[in-house]
């Protein structure tokens, strides 16, 4: 065998390593394109979380409002309870469905 042959296929093996290794750094279940999937999904569930947050708070608000602000317990008892104050009138107002030109 020659030397230029030796090397050859010394190159060729290596290379070879050499992609096979690069192929299972970017394609194996613990790669690179994985790792990528799992930073993105991890940055919407920490957007997520704070959006949850959020709302706790503002729930936590109401639930404050509700235990101490009386006007707040007003405002909920006329708006989701129907409920009025003795002397208050309620006015209902109709929508009438307006009969197109073209109908009789």
């Amino acid at each position: 065998m020659t030397e230029n042959s030796r090397y050859q296929k010394i190159f060729l093996l290596s290379l070879g390593f050499f992609l096979l290794l690069g192929m299972m750094a970017v394609f194996h279940e613990n790669g690179i394109l994985n790792a990528y999937r799992l930073e993105q999904e991890q940055l919407k569930m920490k957007k997520e979380n704070e959006s949850l947050r959020a709302g706790n708070e503002k729930t936590r608000l109401e639930i404050t409002a509700l235990k101490s602000d009386p006007y707040e317990i007003e405002k909920i008892a006329r708006e989701k309870l129907n409920l009025i104050k003795p002397g208050d009138q309620i006015y209902h107002i109709v929508q009438t469905h307006k009969s197109s030109p073209l109908s009789p």
